[in-house]
């Protein structure tokens, strides 16, 4: 019988969950934690905003901890916000991607009937 020398799916899944946590636990915890103080005062009054209504529907249902994720989560979707919106557009700007049905090498079969 054949030796096995190289890693399964399985093994390669496991080593590769088990270093990412080994990872994620040697990060500090206030690293992980976001700071809010960092927003601009325009982006920190809609988190402020955004938290409120949160509190006003799911309040009485929210723990302490909860309510400090849903805060947490509010502040990391504004800091990407802030990214896509600083990013210039005109209505003018081509797409990155074009969306083409068929790839660029293979033609329809209704060109193969007009010709």
């Amino acid at each position: 019988m054949k030796k096995q020398t190289g890693l399964s799916r399985r093994q390669f899944g496991q080593r590769a969950a088990m270093g990412a946590s080994a990872l994620s636990a040697a990060v500090p915890l206030a690293a992980q934690t976001s700071d809010a103080s960092v927003l601009p005062l325009a982006d920190q009054a809609t988190v402020d905003a955004k938290y409120a209504n949160v509190i006003r529907k799911y309040g009485d249902r929210l723990s302490d901890a909860q309510r400090v994720r849903a805060r947490e989560i509010i502040v990391r979707h504004q800091r990407m916000l802030m990214r896509v919106r600083d990013f210039a557009l005109e209505n003018s700007d081509a797409p990155a991607t074009g969306f083409r049905l068929y790839p660029s090498d293979v033609r329809p079969l209704d060109e193969d009937k007009r010709k």
